[in-house]
């Protein structure tokens, strides 16, 4: 007799995982998948925290975030330290990792991605993050990494081409936990990108156009109109994790309340001085300038540090690792 249609070990391992990842996630974010699969397996969509309605009934707003996932489910994990050598900045040559300056170590899982995955993934850009997802069975865990931001600060860096080799080795830090603080924090920072790269884009066309119309009349218009288009964006009280937007918002609504605002300061924090009215009013328009400069400046801290934040290495080390817990207390002596 002939034998019917049959699944196998990693069919249900998979599913496993599957179900393991949704238990991880915040039950009001919603996952989705994504068929047909071209190595990527789901879209996750983040959620406000619940706020009850006139009836108590708790309602959950969308916000417009978004992140594809890459599934890996192992029943078997591998998992060693990965040592976190100082390196060069990445962004300006390729890697040299500087042997003689360890900052740390973390522990990673051991992955292979094929090179077309790897390779598709780096087609997309970074608009969009593309997580690598690792559902260990065994620790009833699920890890994760960026791959688009691999790619460009490790993979790329590293090899004179990466593409050479049917597939690469990608190191998922074990920290990166869904569920935890840590993990949580970075899934949020990860779907606030696309609102980032989009405001970052705005900010530098308005400083660009502002300093052109600096000496005209219609600059306060034109600032004026900058500040209606980008105040309104729902990210200023929400990327807790990257304290200068925090700063500029605070310096937008100064200006916004108050017509202006002070960042050029005197020895003693007082505003500059002014010799006359002339004078007073380069220094406020100055200010205004400066304030959009220092927007524009966003996606250079941005391109150069935040885009390893996450990452195994030394820079991830220094600027996102969680602070490690402290010790407890040791007992009395008898």
């Amino acid at each position: 007799m002939s034998r019917a249609k049959q699944q196998v070990d990693q069919h249900l391992i998979d599913r496993e995982g599957q179900a393991l990842l949704r238990r991880k996630l915040p039950r009001h974010w919603v996952l989705r998948e994504y068929p047909p699969d071209y190595g990527l397996d789901f879209v996750l969509e983040l959620f406000s925290e619940g706020k009850p309605d006139d009836q108590g009934r708790m309602r959950y707003e969308t916000l417009g975030e978004h992140v594809f996932i890459q599934l890996k489910t192992i029943a078997d994990p591998q998992i060693a330290p990965l040592q976190l050598f100082a390196r060069s900045n990445v962004e300006k040559a390729m890697e040299v990792l500087r042997r003689d300056d360890l900052v740390g170590e973390v522990d990673t899982y051991r992955f292979p991605l094929e090179t077309p995955e790897l390779v598709t993934i780096e087609r997309m850009g970074i608009g969009v993050p593309v997580l690598l997802v690792i559902a260990d069975l065994a620790n009833d865990r699920c890890s994760f990494v960026c791959v688009n931001d691999y790619i460009d600060k490790i993979l790329i860096p590293r090899h004179e081409d990466y593409r050479v080799k049917a597939s690469r080795t990608i190191h998922v830090p074990i920290r990166n936990e869904i569920g935890s603080d840590a993990g949580q924090i970075a899934l949020r920072w990860y779907a606030k990108r696309p609102k980032l790269m989009a405001a970052f884009q705005r900010f530098t066309f308005q400083f660009s156009e502002l300093g052109y119309a600096f000496e005209t009349d219609g600059f306060d218009a034109m600032a004026r109109y900058f500040l209606r288009r980008i105040l309104p964006y729902d990210f200023w009280d929400d990327v807790e994790m990257w304290q200068p937007i925090a700063w500029w918002a605070d310096a937008l609504r100064k200006y916004d309340a108050e017509g202006g605002v002070v960042l050029f300061k005197g020895p003693n924090g007082e505003a500059t001085p002014a010799e006359s009215p002339e004078e007073a009013e380069y220094f406020r328009r100055l200010n205004i300038l400066e304030l959009w400069r220092c927007l524009s400046l966003l996606p250079k801290t941005y391109e150069d540090i935040c885009r390893e934040w996450f990452l195994p290495t030394a820079l991830s080390e220094m600027t996102s690792a969680p602070e490690p817990e402290a010790a407890a207390p040791a007992a009395p002596a008898s």
